[in-house]
Formats: C-alpha cells, structure tokens, sequence
C-alpha cells in the first residue's frame, strides 16, 4: 500500500522506521522518562553539579577551579536542556496546522502580534541557548520571523522570577522599569526587523505534518508513541548538530567566567553614563547565564555606586545575547539575519542603559 505525507509518496513499509522503532524501548512510558531525565540532567547540572565540582577540584588555582566547574556543569547542563526542549516543542508542534497558524498570524496586527509573541517569551523563562529550539518551532508552524524573534529576545530577557529577584534586590521600581525596557526591547527588535526577517533568511526547513493520508484520502492521525519518537528523533539530531558549537561556546563563556575579575565590570563605572553602557554591553554579549545570576552581581556593583543603566545594560547583553547562543542560530539564521539580529538587539539595550543612566541623574 502507498500512503500520502502532506503530497509527497512514501513507501508504507519505511514511513515510520527509525532506531527507537526497531528497539524494545517504544512505549510511551519509556519515551516520557526519557525525557524527564533530559530534564533532570539540566537541573542537576544546573543548580547542583557545578559546586560539587568546584569544592571537589583540587590542585588548581581557583580561576581554574571555576572554569572548569562552569565548562563541564554548563555544557552537561545546556545539551540536557536543549534536547528536552526540542522534544517538548516538536511533540507540540506536530499537533499544529501550520498553514492555519500562517493564516491566523497573517491577520494579527503587527504591534499586536509582536506583543503577544514577546508575553509568551515572558512566561517562559528560557535560557538564550534553549529558546532557540522554541524559536524554530515557532518559525516551522508558520509564525512570522519577525514574531519568532520578538519571542527570542524576550524568553531569556525577561520573566516573572527574575523580576521578582531583582525587585528584591534593588527595589520595584527598578524591577518595574525594567520588564518593562526588556518587553520595549523585544517587540522593538521584531518590528525593526518585520520587512527584513523573511523565512528565506532562515535556515529553518519547511514543516512536514505527522498526519498521514490513506489511499482513500482518509487522515490517520499517527500515535502519540510516534509523535514521541518523532520529538527524540528530532531532538537527537539537534544535539548531534550542535554540540560542537555548545561546547566551543560555553569554552568560551568558562574563560571569561574564571579569568576576568568583577573588577573589570566595576571599572568602567568612570567612563560615564553613555561609554560606560557600551563597554558592559560589550562585555557581557560574549557572556553566557541566565538572568537569576546575574542578578546578585548587579546587586554586589550597584552597592558599590555603579550606574543602574549600565549595570542593567550589562545584564540585558548577558541574558538576551550570548556566543553559544549566536553559535546555535548560526544553524538557524543565514549570517545578514543573524548579524541584524544581534545588531537590532545590542542597538536597543544600550538605548535602555543611556535612558536609565539620565533618567537617574548619573
């Protein structure tokens, strides 16, 4: 028998063959704790792993000692991440009509569009290396880049923990102000980009339904075991992609983590409100964290007298940019989209830090 896969013909007997059908682990069961214990090796590594290295390291220099702790707990940590989010956002998006999502977003107002993609990236606090997978997936369902984008640099920018931390820390108001820069940030950056973002910029392939049609025209909804092994499959060759590019990144992020000193940061508080935002804008894109860490050392430097614009311009480069992330897009964004990505971005966190360092009177 031939059956049909959205046009195009495939054999019945190899439509669905792959690894994880020919095993034994085929349930469903099996495919789920597959992927809770994705996700718990990124917790783990995450939030445990890291300061058991750095107390069970010995004989290094303590610079060392953090860089290799940061490396290995980092990359274990974003593989492990990456791969569950990538499974969670294909199973989700084989249930999606694409051309119905494409139809839909096509009618939306762009300020509305761009808004509703950045709350969605707000109340999902990715880090900016795992909200890649999700970006793609919302590319492949037929949402506009531009929106997609809007949902990238509001994921790892802004959400309600990391608000509520930095309410915490230095008071509401800033914490306030700056949601709602960073929300500013990412609808801004998605609509400077809607003319320029066109889907032939992407490196993102065109999305094949799992919904199968029988000789008789019929739709056969594939099981959710199928949909599953789909998703890890998916999930497999992302990571089998990217890792090399994880691990070079994060490399990178574990030099700069152990070796440059606060101090370096702390410096550049003399050279004022507008040069002193470009140079920790500068230093923290190559930077790789979540915004939960950076947090306490905003609250350390800005007890010290830093300006609050450049401490937040710092923290918005190091959370909504990163060098593993621009590694990952790379696999995603053709390099014009890619270096007007970063440019749109960085052009609007260093506005954020001048304003609040004049609004503030530094």
């Amino acid at each position: 028998m031939v059956i049909k896969l959205k046009n195009t013909e495939i054999d019945a007997t190899t439509c669905c063959s792959s690894p994880l059908d020919e095993q034994d682990g085929t349930a469903l069961w099996k495919s789920v704790a597959l992927f809770l214990g994705l996700v718990g090796v990124y917790v783990v590594s995450n939030y445990w792993f890291g300061g058991f290295l750095n107390s069970h390291l010995n004989g290094f220099s303590q610079a060392t000692t953090d860089s290799l702790s940061f490396f290995i707990s980092h990359s274990i940590g974003l593989l492990g991440l990456l791969a569950a989010i990538t499974t969670f956002a294909v199973f989700i998006r084989s249930f999606i009509n694409a051309d119905m999502v494409r139809n839909h977003m096509e009618k939306v107002n762009t300020l509305r569009g761009h808004g509703v993609a950045a709350g969605i990236g707000m109340a999902t606090p990715f880090c900016s290396c795992s909200a890649v997978p999700v970006f793609t997936g919302f590319v492949r369902a037929g949402v506009p880049v531009s929106q997609a984008i809007s949902f990238l640099v509001a994921s790892p920018l802004v959400n309600e923990i990391a608000v509520i931390m930095l309410a915490t820390s230095v008071g509401w108001a800033i914490a306030g102000a700056y949601a709602g820069m960073g929300f500013a940030i990412a609808v801004g950056a998605g609509i400077s980009l809607r003319r320029y973002a066109k889907p032939s910029l992407t490196e993102v392939a065109q999305v094949r339904s799992l919904n199968l049609i029988d000789s008789e025209g019929n739709i056969v909804k594939p099981s959710l075991q199928k949909r599953a092994n789909a998703a890890l499959l998916e999930a497999r060759d992302t990571v089998k992609t990217t890792y090399v590019y994880i691990f070079i990144g994060v490399g990178v992020g574990s030099l700069i983590y152990g070796w440059v000193p606060t101090s370096a940061i702390q410096s550049i508080s003399a050279w004022g409100p507008v040069f002193g935002v470009l140079a920790a804008t500068a230093i923290g894109v190559p930077l790789y964290s979540g915004i939960a860490t950076v947090i306490p050392i905003i609250t350390a430097l800005s007890e010290k007298g830093l300006p609050m614009g450049t401490l937040l311009a710092f923290a918005m480069s190091v959370t909504a940019l990163s060098f593993p992330e621009a590694l990952l897009l790379r696999k995603v964004m053709k390099p014009k989209l890619l270096a007007a990505y970063f440019g749109v971005v960085t052009l609007g966190i260093v506005l954020v830090g001048i304003i609040f360092n004049l609004a503030l009177g530094y």
